[in-house]
């Protein structure tokens, strides 16, 4: 059951505070690849229940629905992008388990949604999986993962512990952007792995729908958080006597911010409660094109500043263009689009 009004806004309170008092004064550290910065992080996000908030109290969550996660997971990439995918993955992978094998999870155990694209080489045969996933966001040190087919036809699900015989994982060390979720490399030699599709919180179709969903919700968190730095320092920089953002150019960048983030990744929810794909594509390219938009103005507000890492704005502009490239590329998703 979806939570009232008043316990939206609560929740939506929490998530807000949690990245602005504790992500936030992180997110430099995460993004640098600092392990102890991450765990205290994750730490606090399992404490409040969010790593798992779909579930219900049984197995440790709070019992979110769609909509409301999708707020939590935007305001989560205010402070920091990368760990709000973490949460988004870890949710989205933990709620196409079964009741049994989420009985079988220790507590904070931390999983990944990995999507196979149609680019990713993995072979599925009677039950077996063979081939390789590059870059499969927030894979690193989880416990588990759980493949998922992006078929439109059978999105189907398999669910792996981190120590199946024949998986193996290797850090991805370079990565553009979203280092709070670190990505590695899957390879899959005759792993044994029924699909796990049945008596879950959300099936194969559902878990594709909330990747896409999830991702417009947080790159507005990252857009939202651009617009408002950018509009700090055009009131406090001068130049020319004047605060900068009484100059026209300046004006009109913040107004177009502004603009872009009227849209609203939770007014995708149907009434049953449920996402449409179609929606949640179309979600996610207009609002991870719309912060590419608005991270690149502001960087061009701060001006030469904008590109050095003490900002923090060239991190944003990083999280942005990753949010736009993952789990496929815009371009490749307007194709999809015309077939949902």
């Amino acid at each position: 059951m979806s939570a009232t009004i008043s316990e939206q806004a609560e929740i939506r309170s929490m998530a807000h505070e949690l990245a602005r008092r504790e992500l936030s004064l992180r997110t430099a550290a995460i993004d640098s690849g600092d392990q102890d910065a991450w765990a205290e992080c994750w730490q606090l996000l399992t404490e409040t229940g969010l790593d798992r908030a779909l579930l219900d109290e049984r197995h440790g969550g709070v019992g979110l629905g769609v909509a409301e996660l999708l707020t939590v997971v935007e305001e989560l990439a205010i402070g920091d992008g990368g760990i709000a995918m973490s949460v988004l993955l870890c949710n989205a992978a933990l709620a196409t388990l079964s009741d049994e094998q989420l009985a079988g999870l220790g507590e904070g155990a931390r999983w990944a949604l990995v999507p196979a694209t149609s680019g990713t080489e993995l072979a599925i045969s009677n039950g077996q999986l063979d081939g390789n996933i590059a870059c499969a966001l927030g894979c690193h040190g989880v416990d588990g993962v759980v493949l998922l087919a992006l078929d439109r036809s059978s999105p189907a699900t398999w669910a792996l512990h981190a120590n199946t015989a024949g998986l193996k994982f290797k850090r991805d060390l370079a990565q553009l952007g979203l280092r709070g979720a670190a990505a590695a490399s899957l390879e899959l030699q005759d792993v044994s792995a029924p699909s796990t599709d049945c008596d879950t919180v959300i099936d194969g179709a559902s878990a594709s729908a909330l990747l896409y969903a999830g991702t417009a919700a947080i790159a507005r968190g990252i857009a939202r958080r651009a617009h408002e730095m950018a509009f700090e320092y055009a009131q406090a920089r001068q130049q020319g006597g004047v605060a900068i953002i009484e100059h026209d150019a300046v004006s009109d960048m913040l107004t177009a911010m502004a603009v872009r983030l009227t849209c609203r990744p939770e007014m995708l929810i149907e009434a049953s409660g449920k996402l449409r794909l179609a929606q949640s594509l179309a979600a996610k390219i207009a609002a991870t094109d719309a912060a590419v938009a608005t991270t690149t103005d502001a960087v061009q507000v701060f001006g030469g500043t904008g590109y050095m890492v003490e900002t923090g704005i060239e991190k944003l502009m990083r999280d942005a263009k990753y949010c736009q490239l993952f789990p496929q590329a815009n371009w490749l998703l307007y194709r999809e689009l015309t077939k949902a």
